[in-house]
């Protein structure tokens, strides 16, 4: 059992709570939120939810981080939600400036913590909260893309979601590569099963634009990347050793950059798998890398402008 602190507590993060305290991995949860009232209130229904299940979790709610202490995991979905007609990177500037400013206050009380990232844009919050911190620091990167991908060709073969299998990676969101040589249905290729009936354009086109769809009718995604981050933050504390598409810390050129790579998550973290990639995927994660290094660097200049 597990002390996870949770940094906000808006849409995706009051899903990502819900779905993890469900799962009854932690001993204790500390919410916080800047919101007035809005961590206590819902620590009433949280606690609603769980004696309904018979789990038993210690819930904090607090308005002030310095209450956050001593987490074997934070997760921080606090910051600017994005709109349905911006990209990820258009709320860089206001989320870096919320990263910055945690990255000064959370490692002191939570020194052994596996931090981890989902505010958007989710792979360089990851980088910009681990270079003001100096502490390690994931994103849950390309792994709601997975189940995506999976969720979408069972539907459209027609086949149990289970029977399939396949990974992402790469730059979360539009940018995303899906590794072909993964992608199965009942261990068989993806294109001997699916000839005539689903290509992969017909797949990429979903798994690249479903999130705006969604958040263009609903206003934002919200369970979907929640039980994604469930799963992580549950094979993290179990130590499940679990294969998942999350993004990990680079050193590239000058910077430490944040991609999506299949990863063994587990505690600790890591080790990351690209290797076992056909020599075309790992081609993709290569170009990803240097397009993502190029964004992530102008990205910063916004930060001094």
């Amino acid at each position: 059992m597990s002390r996870i602190a949770f940094v906000g507590a808006g849409r995706i993060g009051q899903t990502i709570i819900y779905s993890t305290l469900m799962s009854g991995v932690a001993s204790e949860a500390t919410i916080f939120d800047i919101v007035p009232n809005l961590p206590q209130r819902f620590k009433d229904e949280l606690m609603h939810a769980l004696a309904a299940s018979g789990i038993n979790t210690k819930i904090n709610a607090t308005n002030s981080v310095e209450d956050i202490k001593d987490a074997d995991v934070v997760l921080i979905s606090a910051g600017k939600p994005r709109k349905a007609d911006q990209s990820r990177t258009d709320v860089f500037k206001d989320n870096a400036k919320i990263m910055m400013d945690f990255a000064k206050t959370l490692p002191k009380n939570n020194q052994n913590a596996l931090f981890i990232m989902v505010t958007n844009p989710v792979d360089q919050m990851a980088s910009v909260f681990m270079k003001y911190s100096g502490k390690f620091t994931i994103s849950s990167g390309a792994q709601v893309e997975n189940t995506r991908l999976r969720s979408f060709i069972a539907d459209r073969l027609g086949v149990p979601v289970n029977s399939v299998d396949g990974l992402t990676g790469g730059e979360h969101g539009e940018g995303l590569s899906i590794f072909w040589d993964t992608v199965k249905v009942n261990g068989r290729p993806f294109d001997e099963v699916s000839k005539g009936v689903l290509s992969r354009e017909d797949v990429t086109k979903y798994v690249k634009g479903i999130a705006a769809q969604i958040i263009g009718v609903m206003g934002g995604t919200s369970w979907g990347p929640a039980t994604s981050m469930r799963d992580i933050i549950v094979s993290f504390c179990k130590d499940q050793k679990r294969v998942m598409s999350i993004s990990m810390p680079l050193k590239y050129k000058d910077e430490v950059i944040h991609m999506s790579r299949p990863t063994v998550v587990g505690n600790p973290i890591g080790p990351t798998i690209e290797k076992s990639l056909s020599e075309e995927d790992q081609g993709l994660l290569n170009a990803s890398a240097e397009k993502m290094y190029n964004e992530y660097k102008e990205l910063l200049k916004t930060l001094s402008a």
